[in-house]
């Protein structure tokens, strides 16, 4: 479910902008399957969101020395 606030307003908005633009050429069904992939979109960027990074932290990454071919 999209949490109430910047989620449902960022799903909103951009699912009206796809409708708008793109509703006269697909049908019902694929609309409302734009409309469930712009809502996890819209979860999945709250939840990026919610993580509170400092000014100087770096992305996470794995180190893998190089071992020579294979």
């Amino acid at each position: 479910m999209v949490a109430q606030g910047t989620a449902s307003n960022d799903y909103e908005a951009l699912f009206n902008v796809v409708k708008n633009r793109y509703g006269s050429r697909i049908n019902a069904e694929e609309l409302e399957e734009v409309r469930k992939a712009v809502e996890r979109i819209s979860e999945a960027s709250e939840l990026l969101r919610s993580v509170e990074l400092k000014n100087g932290e770096e992305p996470f990454f794995v180190f893998k020395p190089y071992k020579g071919k294979d």
